[in-house]
């Protein structure tokens, strides 16, 4: 007897948070494995965390990474890098914001979706490379029938 199961951190979090960044911000590429290019999302799955049950319901708490990376070059100077690096944390925090409860017809992606950090970094080895890195949690419900 085959096990029916619904991939829900793939299709429920993660192809939606990658659908909103194309949506809002399309000129950047997402990737799922390294970053390319001047500059790339990142999106990366770190937690699955069962939180309760109900009788028929799991609820499932997810931690995902999205980090985003831009390479310092021809036109970039400092300022003008610090400035895409902020301006793209601040979008995205605020897309992540207006989305917090992600409904795709009649299924509820997530609820209670929030940004609980983001870190600014620079490569130590490669200081021409700087990353803003934001985790975002959010929880759904996974009905078991």
């Amino acid at each position: 007897m085959a096990i029916e199961f619904e991939n829900i951190y793939k299709d429920r979090v993660i192809d939606t948070i990658q659908k909103l960044l194309k949506q809002n911000l399309a000129s950047i590429p997402i990737v799922f494995d390294e970053h390319r290019g001047q500059e790339s999302f990142l999106i990366v799955p770190d937690a699955d965390t069962f939180i309760d049950y109900a009788s028929n319901v799991h609820i499932r708490e997810f931690t995902t990474v999205i980090n985003y990376q831009l390479r310092k070059g021809g036109e970039y100077t400092k300022e003008n890098q610090l400035n895409r690096l902020t301006m793209i944390a601040e979008v995205v925090k605020r897309l992540l914001f207006d989305n917090r409860n992600y409904e795709s017809g009649n299924i509820t992606n997530w609820y209670g979706g929030q940004v609980s950090s983001v870190e600014y970094t620079r490569d130590e080895d490669d200081e021409t490379i700087s990353n803003v890195i934001i985790t975002f949690q959010c929880n759904t419900n996974e009905v078991i029938s």
